[in-house]
């Protein structure tokens, strides 16, 4: 009997966490369609589609939804400037260093305190991250990282978390080999997530039951699997 109820739990906590993730993969989805319907995206339409989507009530455990720009190295002084005229006098590339491409993201909403902590950020500069990244880039589809420790997080309350990525191409070419998805790349729409407040937005009362292990549709779709190092 109680082996029949534990499969049985088992079975509807996967269930649920695979249909919320479906639905958080239509989210990204929806928002990198932003980029093929316009030549560009401002900050003032991604807030606004990013709003819409009411996050905190609908999609509990979304920390939120945001645009990872690719920054060749011959590109990173002008993209620099032109971001702190639009009101951040702070803003750089973090972190610091060369390297051969650069990412950062440029959009993150809600833009609330903890998201700003992740404004400018290189995402490809950490293994974890840029694993799933070059997945996403490579096969054209919606791919969910490794465990991380968001840029979010502080000492309260800290939680691990992982992100999803969905790639963003240049409109009007043909994306039917590798090379050329490599080539036509233009960034990342994706998502931040805390795994503890994802687990209690699917899994309500039963979130004690469930515990802290990660799902399998996760694992299976891991670029790495692994303790990040930072």
């Amino acid at each position: 009997m109680l082996q029949e109820e534990f499969k049985f739990r088992f079975n509807e906590t996967v269930a649920n966490i695979e249909r919320r993730l479906s639905g958080y993969d239509l989210v990204l989805r929806g928002a990198a369609g932003l980029f093929v319907a316009s030549d560009s995206v401002d900050r003032d339409e991604f807030r606004k589609y990013v709003s819409e989507l009411n996050l905190e009530s609908r999609y509990p455990g979304l920390q939120g939804v945001g645009y990872s720009l690719l920054v060749v190295p011959d590109d990173k002084e002008r993209h620099i400037t032109e971001t702190r005229r639009e009101g951040f006098a702070g803003y750089a590339i973090r972190p610091e260093g060369t390297r051969d491409i650069y990412t950062s993201i440029i959009y993150i909403e809600p833009f609330d305190w903890r998201n700003q902590r992740a404004f400018g950020y290189d995402m490809y500069s950490e293994p974890i991250r840029r694993a799933a990244m070059m997945r996403a880039r490579d096969e054209n589809q919606v791919i969910v990282s490794g465990k991380v420790t968001l840029l979010q997080e502080t000492d309260k309350d800290k939680q691990a978390g992982f992100l999803m990525y969905v790639p963003v191409y240049r409109n009007g070419v043909t994306l039917d080999t590798l090379d050329a998805r490599r080539a036509n790349l233009t960034g990342w729409v994706y998502a931040p997530f805390r795994i503890n407040d994802l687990m209690r937005g699917i899994l309500g009362a039963h979130v004690r039951e469930a515990g802290e292990a990660r799902p399998r549709n996760l694992r299976r779709r891991h670029a790495i699997d692994k303790k990040p190092d930072v």
